[in-house]
């Protein structure tokens, strides 16, 4: 079959859709997938710039309040005499904490253009569309950053930002939400989370009608369509990387592999458009796993021994997190001493949860690489904007319902991420112009960096591996981290200067 061909019909079987949960960068919890429900509410606007200032400056915690509401700063009240030492002790936590509020919020700052203090006057409304049941954290990070932004960064142009919020779950709910938002002349954004379904009709109504976002897509309509742009890099992305990983960044370069992910059109199609070329390219033998999406840990036993993992040099993963958690105790229970190189779907709190109520220690099964936007959650750097990050989703965020842990990894990060680029849109054009034409142009003409993205932003241009499709992708880069004798390991960053680019990975 000549190359050409061979394009077309990787083309025609991503056209199918190679989403899925199994294309998913980050951990999803499948466990607060069964519990959450919408509870979407704008974080509210704190009461005073004076407040703002007392909570930054006392390193308080000032939670997000219902819709309606203020937000209120606790105060933290002296009591009793203290000796010269517990005095200068305190003083000096007190000062190392005013400090790191003060250098995260200068990086925030500088990021979006904003003034320090609390917003006032009317809403600038965001039209937030998202699939809550399967994805919650992305909510985490939308609330906390709306509150951070309000409460610290001056609002967007001035102004509070408030979300209104459409769950997406399938094509007329995508149609319904899309109408919602185009009709409604206060909104002046559209951001999307993420979504297995609905994309197509969501995106068709809103296209020329409100400036877009695409937050943390999965679906091709979320990668090819023209109604707005995605920042992070996605599976488009990742995959191609990890697959360029296995070439040049292990001790050796396997001759074996074993990808494993869920038995559905999506994570095959992940697994034979945007991974299998690669390693077909450079001579490695690839053997497909596939179970189902509810498979015990036998069942993935089952299809790991009868393709053939004995023999394999490396695991690849592809899975949602239950399955990335039998994976970790089928490789035990087969006694096996594989490589494995998986999504950051594997990482995550319930990963950790079962890993401690295994008894064993460590926050992720030790030795396995995982791929991800270029930046760690678990050794967050100040440039990226990632120490800004996981500091004030600590501070602001609010854990899902029926949740007892904040799930402030997976998408949670680059949802806080989208909404302090579109503050910084906002800051740009100025009150007086936050019409469409003003922010699309932002939108288009963002050339990065992008808050917690590696590499550069190149929108609507990316070929990658042999498929120019992805109009609406901005960003071919992604990293890889180890976990390994407890702790994180850069192997390709943006701290390093290494990042992948999956623009460059040969087919």
């Amino acid at each position: 079959m000549n190359r050409g061909i061979s394009l077309k019909m990787r083309h025609v079987r991503l056209a199918a859709g190679f989403a899925a949960v199994g294309l998913l960068l980050a951990a999803c919890s499948e466990s607060d997938t069964k519990t959450a429900t919408t509870a979407i509410t704008p974080a509210a606007t704190a009461t005073t710039a004076s407040a703002a200032a007392t909570t930054a400056a006392a390193g308080a915690t000032t939670a997000p309040t219902t819709a309606g509401t203020t937000a209120t700063t606790a105060t933290a009240t002296t009591t009793g005499a203290t000796t010269p030492a517990t005095t200068a002790t305190t003083t000096a936590a007190t000062t190392a904490t005013t400090a790191a509020a003060q250098d995260v919020n200068a990086w925030a700052l500088k990021y979006t253009g904003g003034k320090a203090g609390a917003a006032a006057g009317s809403p600038i409304k965001i039209g937030y569309a998202n699939d809550e049941s399967f994805f919650p954290e992305n909510t985490i990070g939308v609330n906390a950053a709306v509150a951070y932004v309000n409460a610290e960064l001056g609002g967007a142009a001035g102004r509070p930002l408030e979300i209104v919020a459409c769950s997406v779950t399938d094509a007329s709910s995508g149609s319904k939400c899309g109408a919602q938002f185009a009709n409604d002349a206060s909104i002046t954004l559209v951001v999307t989370g993420t979504m297995l379904a609905g994309n197509a009709e969501l995106y068709k109504v809103l296209d020329g009608k409100k400036p877009v976002i695409i937050g943390n897509g999965l679906t091709t309509d979320d990668f090819t369509t023209t109604a707005g742009q995605t920042f992070t890099a996605g599976s488009p992305a990742v995959i191609p990387g990890m697959a360029q990983f296995l070439l040049t960044g292990l001790p050796s370069v396997p001759k074996n592999v074993v990808i494993m992910g869920q038995d559905n059109a999506g994570s095959k199609t992940a697994a034979q458009a945007l991974f299998e070329p690669v390693m077909k390219k450079a001579g490695i033998n690839v053997t497909e796993a596939f179970v189902g999406d509810s498979a015990a840990e036998s069942d993935v036993q089952t299809a790991l021994t009868a393709a053939g993992v004995d023999k394999a040099d490396v695991i690849v993963s592809l899975n949602t997190i239950q399955q990335c958690i039998n994976l970790d105790d089928a490789i035990k229970a087969l006694n096996l001493k594989t490589t494995v190189v998986a999504t950051g779907l594997c990482f995550g709190t319930p990963m950790t949860d079962h890993i401690k109520a295994n008894g064993d220690t460590g926050d992720v099964p030790d030795g396995w690489y995982f791929g991800d936007y270029g930046y760690s959650y678990f050794t967050p750097d100040y440039d990226s904007g990632m120490l800004t990050y996981v500091t004030k989703v600590k501070q602001y965020g609010k854990p899902a319902p029926g949740a007892t842990t904040l799930e402030y990894t997976g998408f949670a990060g680059p949802s806080f991420a989208n909404i302090l680029t579109a503050t910084k849109f906002f800051n740009a054009v100025g009150p007086d112009k936050l019409d469409y034409a003003s922010v699309n142009a932002q939108i288009r003409g963002f050339k990065g960096p992008m808050m917690i993205q590696a590499g550069p932003l190149d929108c609507g241009k990316l070929t990658i591996v042999g498929l120019p499709i992805f109009k609406s992708a901005c960003a071919p880069d992604m990293g890889i981290h180890q976990y390994s004798g407890g702790k994180w390991i850069a192997k390709n960053d943006g701290v390093l200067g290494n990042s992948i680019d999956a623009t460059k990975v040969a087919v």
